[in-house]
């Protein structure tokens, strides 16, 4: 049979909430959002290196490592006939499924069943949701992934026990020894990561073990005997048996599964921006959509509900009525009332929605609007103004002894100043350079001697920063440098509370400014273009080249010879290269923030914890990560720039 009809465990999770994504992840042309972005962050974050340190757990197990079927089918077989194995990616078929387990450890007539996931876990967690006593939303991938595998060992062994685990990341466990993730190395084969385990690395050199096998069989039950949630489909309500069949024949005749549509498709990954799309390529969204309410192509054009901001709640509200469109809210579905809009001193987030969508449909002008309360908060801002932005790791894999899974490593930060005659300078940028120096200590150490000079206001661009820094508060508490009480004040004075808060630049767009050109999102990555396209005092000043510490003769304001807008200036920054994914934002993605911002940078700078670059490759991917975080910085003076000039 052909690797197409297989149902695997990966598609049968791809699928999980809706049928018809089945058809579109395996038809040619139907591009998808999350074609690399699952694999890069989970990358970024170590995620994949966990699968080969779970192997380590198990000793002794056969590595089934051949492709295909046949083989790695045979090779399975051949150690399932032993009384005793430990087997790593062993493959199993049933009928039109197959599998690949990541650890099959069998006992006599017992197979556990081990999934290997990167998923965050404590003891006290609990899978069961309060309400109507299913699995947890955010738990249903990773136990219907077990209970798709529990199911296809049960009718390939019947006559076994199967007892199905998760493996998961232990937030309870720290780290006892420095470097653990440097055991495995991330490697780049032609398009493909790989893990190279480090030559000679056994369990005893991994200290205690950070990951736990929890016991899910309740779990796992609950979900074949089709209790697990409500059904997302009427397949799924057929009951588990006739849920995997179905989806295998589906895939066997290449059929599509027909579309529900609902507030489900708003994140739906082959939701893509058409103007992105190839001549051979098509928009599963567009498909679903065009199919079920005979749409055509001038309606896609159209504002869609989906894309009012921050808005939730959208099935019984709108979709049920069949209400699909912007233009259809006003004037009696209105989150506010559209008069008045533009004198409030600032808006609430109803008001914010009415503002965008008045302006998408053109029932308002197509100008920039500003609510008058934000020059009120500029009065009470201090010179030098300073703008800040961090860089952090969440690894898996702790780094350093004495951390956490998923702990925050902040390992970067950069800071613009602005002086009152407007002048502005890159007074700061760093990175901890040492491959294997734990940063976060002097991290801080750095911000306060960037910051301590002047009382000067400080801004950062939403939570981020400020989180940071209460988790480096208590690392400090914890590991009691010489200075710890000076960095505890400092952290307490910068902090939600403290006597110089920093004032969030993102909360200040969301009270207080709107461009069209933003459409629904408050991402810095789509507010910078905006006021570029915007503002003629920013055309003026950054279509002339710009020079902070690291970046150099760069000019930031370029416009799109198509539409007359400018080009984000993060496209404009040099590739990283060397395996690292680019800094730019897949622009495939409709809707706010689709994808996490800053996995690009947590890959450059967990890259370079490695001992395996040479000084060229370290050079430039320090000198990216440079750029970057400069730029981020630089993007938040632009936005002050043109608060200022339409202000004066």
């Amino acid at each position: 049979m052909s690797k197409s009809k297989y149902l695997t465990k990966s598609r049968f999770t791809h699928c999980l909430d809706c049928p018809t994504k089945l058809y579109y992840q395996n038809t040619k042309g139907y591009p998808s959002t999350m074609d690399d972005n699952d694999f890069l962050q989970s990358l970024a974050k170590g995620g994949i290196q966990v699968g080969e340190l779970a192997k380590l757990y198990y000793p002794g197990g056969r590595d089934i490592t051949s492709s295909g079927y046949e083989d790695p089918i045979r090779e399975t077989n051949e150690e399932l006939g032993k009384e005793n194995a430990v087997i790593y990616e062993a493959a199993i078929q049933h009928e039109h499924c197959f599998i690949r387990v990541d650890v099959l450890e069998k006992t006599g007539n017992r197979m556990n069943l081990i999934e290997v996931k990167s998923k965050s876990w404590s003891p006290d967690d609990d899978f069961y949701s309060q309400r109507g006593g299913g699995i947890k939303k955010k738990w249903q991938k990773y136990l219907y992934d077990v209970a798709f595998q529990y199911w296809v060992m049960k009718q390939a062994f019947p006559d076994y026990r199967i007892e199905p685990y998760l493996m998961l990341i232990d937030k309870s466990q720290e780290a006892t020894i420095d470097g653990l993730h440097q055991h495995f190395r991330v490697v780049k084969n032609k398009r493909r990561f790989n893990i190279e385990l480090k030559d000679g690395t056994q369990s005893k050199d991994l200290g205690e073990q950070i990951m736990t096998p929890v016991h899910v069989a309740e779990e796992v039950q609950l979900i074949v005997e089709g209790k697990g949630r409500e059904p997302k489909s009427e397949l799924e309500a057929q009951g588990f048996s006739d849920w995997v069949e179905g989806l295998s024949e589906l895939l066997k005749i290449k059929e599509k599964y027909p579309a529900n549509i609902g507030e489900k498709c708003k994140n739906c990954e082959y939701r893509i921006d058409p103007d992105t799309l190839s001549s051979d390529q098509k928009s599963g969204f567009q498909e679903c959509w065009g199919e079920t309410l005979q749409w055509r192509e001038k309606d896609f054009s159209r504002p869609h509900i989906f894309d009012v901001w921050n808005e939730r709640g959208m099935q019984k509200k709108y979709l049920d009525k069949e209400v699909y469109f912007m233009e259809e809210l006003i004037p009696g579905m209105l989150p506010a009332n559209p008069e008045l809009l533009y004198v409030q001193p600032e808006w609430d987030n109803d008001q914010r929605k009415t503002i965008q969508i008045m302006k998408q449909t053109g029932h308002h002008d197509a100008k920039e609007a500003l609510a008058p309360g934000l020059f009120h908060e500029m009065e009470s801002w201090t010179y030098p103004l300073h703008f800040i932005d961090f860089e952090a790791v969440l690894a898996a894999i702790p780094f350093h002894k004495g951390l956490y899974p998923y702990d925050y490593v902040p390992f970067q930060f950069s800071c613009h100043t602005m002086y009152e005659d407007g002048r502005v300078e890159h007074r700061a940028d760093w990175i901890e350079e040492t491959p294997g120096k734990l940063p976060s200590i002097m991290f801080v150490r750095k911000l306060k001697e960037c910051l301590e000079g002047d009382e000067g206001t400080v801004f950062r661009y939403h939570n981020f920063e400020n989180t940071v820094l209460n988790k480096m508060k208590d690392l400090i508490r914890e590991r009691e440098p010489e200075d710890a009480e000076e960095l505890i004040t400092f952290i307490d004075s910068l902090v939600k509370g403290g006597e110089r808060e920093m004032v969030d630049q993102y909360q200040m767009i969301k009270k207080y400014y709107y461009s069209p050109v933003m459409k629904n999102s408050i991402s810095i990555k789509k507010v910078l273009p905006a006021v570029l396209s915007e503002s003629p005092r920013l055309q003026e000043i950054y279509s002339q080249p710009y020079s902070g510490l690291y970046l150099k003769n760069k000019v930031f304001y370029k416009p799109d010879p198509e539409t007359g807008q400018a080009i984000n200036p993060y496209k404009l920054l040099n590739e990283v290269g060397y395996g690292i994914p680019d800094y730019d934002e897949s622009d495939k993605a409709i809707g706010e923030d689709s994808i996490s911002e800053g996995g690009a940078a947590m890959m450059a700078w967990s890259r370079l914890q490695f001992d395996d670059l040479d000084k060229t490759q370290r050079d430039a991917i320090l000198q990216s990560l440079y750029e970057y975080c400069e730029l981020d910085t630089l993007a938040m003076v632009m936005i002050h720039q043109h608060w200022e000039w339409l202000k004066s």
